[in-house]
This record gives structure tokens, C-alpha cells and sequence, in this order.
């Protein structure tokens, strides 16, 4: 039995790579209006296609040095870090939920929270394919979900989203600035779709902490506040750890 439970999560890990491998791809190609599927493969700087073994996840990296075989250039170590993260985020999210369909679902939520903060981190946009399709297709989910009903969906939809939506026409409407992207609106009115009302809550409160602590060393060097931040890679971070630690059993 043991053997078959490593096996799996081997698998798990392996399926987990190759899916972050095309996670690379949607970082790169979605903000550019590109298409995922086309052209195939191919190094940023030369266009030389990739070929298939220079292309396995985790491992073709480290054979090339990080390199690309045609021209030499510096391959970024994000790539196989993401596909790394999504290997280890498959084995996980199995682990701690077991029943497959769930598990299944917990993974799908997570990557897209990876892959829709990597996107924000690079370009301050939340692409309304993960945001707007990930809260459609969470709602559509929890009516075959045990662990979350379509009420606590709607209900987490409605408060993440609507929260920070007086949030952002607050800024917009009464201080004219722009304190947080409408991206981040759509971004937790995901979470709280694929989550309920204690998703929203990790989001906003350990996300907020998370930003602060990373922004504290940087008001410190610069001395001013005057520099930005994109939120949705703390409040995607937020909802991980509390999710992930359970910290809903603390309260309730």
C-alpha cells in the first residue's frame, strides 16, 4: 500500500509539473493577447522552437543551465519554479483533501490564483479569463461540492467582491485616486466564490499583513510611501495559508 500511495504522488508530482509548465505559458501569452496554443514553444529571444526534450518540466532546466540551446540566453529561474509550485501544489492539495474531486478543485482554484498573481505581479492586471471564468465556473461547482453549498458561494462572491467594490469606488468616487485596481474587485469576488465568506477573510486580513511586511523594508530604504504594489499576489498568498492551515478551526 505504501508503494502505491508513493507511486501516486509521484505521478501527482510529475502531473502537477507538466501542468506548470503550461502555467509558464499563460504567464507569458495572456497579458500579450497571445494565443496559449500557437505558435508551439519557443525561446523569447532567438524564436527557435523548443524541442520536446528540451522542454520537461523542472528537468530540461537544469541539463540547459538555464539556458536556451540555440542561442545561450538566460532562461528565467521563474519557470521552473512555477512548475515546480505546481507539482508540489498537486501532491498537496491530495494529501490534505483526499477525495478527488475536491482535491481536484482545491488544486484548479490555487493555480489560478498562482498564475493570476504572477501576471499582476509583472503587469498590475488581473485577466478577466481567471477572474471573471474562475468566479463562473466556482459557482457552477459548488452545486456538486461537500464542502461548500452554492449559498456560501454566492454569499462569499457577493461580500469579497462588493466589499472591495465601495472599496474601489471610494478611492475612485470620493478621493479620486485609484487606491486598488478593479481587477482586485473580480479577483475576490473569485475567492469568495471558491471559498465562502472564510476565504474573503484570510484575502483580506493575512493578505494585508503579507503586503505590509514586504512594503516595510521598502518604505524603510526609500523613506517615502510613494511606490506601488500590485494586491492581488498578497490576497491570492492570504487566502493559500489560511486555507491551508485551517485557520477557520481557531474561531469556529
Amino acid at each position: 500500500m505504501e508503494v502505491l500511495q508513493a507511486i501516486k504522488y509521484v505521478l501527482l508530482f510529475v502531473l502537477g509539473a507538466v501542468f506548470g509548465s503550461f502555467y509558464n505559458v499563460l504567464i507569458y501569452r495572456l497579458p500579450k493577447g497571445m494565443s496559449v496554443v500557437y505558435p508551439p514553444s519557443h525561446c523569447p529571444s532567438c524564436k527557435t522552437p523548443i524541442r520536446w526534450y528540451q522542454n520537461i518540466p523542472i528537468i530540461s532546466y537544469i541539463l540547459l543551465r538555464g539556458k536556451c540551446a540555440a542561442c545561450g540566453a538566460k532562461i528565467p529561474v521563474r519557470y521552473p519554479l512555477v512548475e515546480l509550485a505546481s507539482a508540489l501544489l498537486a501532491v498537496f492539495c491530495f494529501i490534505k483533501w483526499q477525495e478527488p474531486f475536491t482535491a481536484l478543485i482545491h488544486y484548479a482554484f490555487f493555480s489560478a490564483l498562482l498564475v493570476a498573481s504572477l501576471i499582476d505581479w509583472d503587469t498590475f492586471i488581473l485577466p478577466d479569463s481567471i477572474t471573471l471564468g474562475g468566479l463562473t465556473l466556482s459557482f457552477a461547482l459548488s452545486f456538486f461540492r461537500k464542502d461548500l453549498s452554492p449559498y456560501e458561494s454566492f454569499l462569499g462572491a457577493l461580500v469579497g467582491g462588493g466589499t472591495f467594490l465601495l472599496i474601489y469606488l471610494f478611492y475612485t468616487k470620493v478621493r479620486r485616486i485609484e487606491g486598488l485596481g478593479f481587477g482586485d474587485v473580480k479577483l475576490m469576488a473569485f475567492i469568495g466564490s471558491a471559498t465562502g465568506i472564510w476565504g474573503v477573510l484570510y484575502a483580506v486580513f493575512l493578505g494585508s499583513l503579507l503586503g505590509l511586511l514586504y512594503a516595510l523594508p521598502i518604505i524603510v530604504k526609500n523613506k517615502n510611501l510613494q511606490f506601488a504594489l500590485p494586491y492581488g499576489p498578497f490576497l491570492s498568498l492570504g487566502c493559500f495559508v489560511g486555507i491551508a492551515l485551517e485557520l477557520k478551526r481557531l474561531f469556529v
